[in-house]
């Protein structure tokens, strides 16, 4: 052992260097550890200036829990919510279902995240209406990811500043924000939203340039209504390349579906599919771009310190390779379109809506159908 010590000396300038002696040896490792350090805090450093862009709520306003571990828990049972059975009008319905007392539906092995997309580039700021609604739920005990789109036309009981309105959902964001939205949708549909992160549209082109584009499948009525509406011309077929704008403009149409805004959640949750791909076939440089980007146009309730985190779990536990599931509320027994006064809206009888959500992400719901509950179709016509 000893020689072969001595000959590592002899012929290696580098070990020499390092081992020649014990007091060398000792410098040396000091030496060593400090690099490191330096590595470690360069290295924190660059990422808490990524993460300095961001807009933060202030840290006494949040509500959510920040214990999420890579452990797995027993799950606990949660208060049965009931159905209504007795309701006069559609906004008599709307106002009981929100107020029932019923608790949301939550698990340590979950954690809900709402992304919102604004619909004007001062709304991080100065309130707008919510354009997109995803709730993205990570479930560690199945290594699943579900995206769940809401409807921006949901009609629905708001509470705005504690007086009770009745409206569309996108508009509970002008009314109070990221918390009156999230009140809204647990009310609404019985789940826990832990976080949300608000994203400003008008950086979704800067982001998805930054990273080289998005291929996404376009079907070739899509394509024909985008060229014929818009400045863009787009091709058609199974997998299309397009920039930042073409694919605002993908994500963000309407009219060119007969189901309106089923369709466009659908294209919705297509693109930001599309853009977890491009970020994970991203070079080092383009990633950079696309967070520099990001962060200046996001707001959130998540702290620094959570994002660390929940992106350490991320890395060691693989959440980027977990399957990802989609759940709508679009089948013709939980939601109908039309208009009301004049107003385009869309009706949800969110009590069946709210039960397939919770088994979607949960696995289970503590919400009973009743024989003789009120179904909000039956209380309203629509034209």
């Amino acid at each position: 052992m000893n020689g072969e010590t001595a000959n590592q000396k002899k012929g290696n300038p580098i070990v020499r260097f390092f081992w020649t002696n014990k007091r060398r040896r000792a410098k040396n490792l000091y030496f060593l550890l400090a690099v490191l350090v330096v590595v470690f805090a360069v290295g924190i450093g660059y990422i808490n200036a990524k993460l300095s862009k961001i807009q933060y709520e202030d840290p006494k306003q949040q509500t959510a829990p920040s214990s999420f571990t890579d452990e797995i828990y027993e799950d606990e049972m949660i208060d049965v919510i009931n159905s209504i059975n007795s309701a006069g009008s559609l906004n008599d319905y709307l106002y009981q279902w929100a107020n029932n007392g019923g608790t949301p539906y939550s698990s340590k092995n979950v954690i809900n995240v709402l992304l919102i997309g604004l619909d004007s580039a001062d709304a991080l700021e100065n309130g707008g209406r919510s354009d997109t609604l995803i709730i993205l739920s990570l479930n560690k005990k199945t290594k699943k990811i579900n995206m769940t789109s809401l409807f921006r036309d949901t009609w629905t009981y708001i509470n705005a500043r504690n007086k009770d309105t009745y409206g569309k959902i996108n508009s509970s964001y002008f009314f109070g924000g990221p918390e009156t939205l999230i009140e809204t949708i647990q009310n609404d549909f019985k789940i826990k939203i832990d976080y949300y992160v608000a994203v400003d549209f008008s950086s979704f082109t800067d982001i998805i340039n930054a990273l080289g584009g998005l291929t996404i499948e376009v079907e070739d009525y899509e394509a024909e209504y985008i060229n014929r509406t818009t400045v863009h011309t787009i091709e058609s077929g199974p997998a299309v390349k397009l920039d930042g704008w073409e694919a605002l403009v993908y994500a963000r149409i309407r009219k060119s579906d007969s189901d309106s805004d089923v369709s466009r959640t659908r294209r919705q949750r297509k693109v930001i599919m599309a853009l977890m791909d491009s970020a994970k076939g991203a070079g080092i440089s383009q990633l950079n771009d696309a967070l520099d980007m990001l962060f200046k146009y996001v707001k959130t309730n998540l702290t620094r310190m959570e994002i660390l985190s929940y992106g350490v779990q991320g890395l060691t536990n693989g959440w980027l390779n977990y399957e990802i599931q989609q759940t709508t509320i679009a089948d013709d027994d939980v939601f109908r379109a039309g208009m009301i006064g004049g107003t385009s809206l869309v009706l949800i009888d969110f009590e069946l809506a709210a039960q397939r959500i919770q088994t979607a992400i949960y696995g289970e719901s503590n919400i009973t159908l009743a024989d003789d509950r009120v179904i909000p179709f039956q209380l309203v016509s629509l034209r």
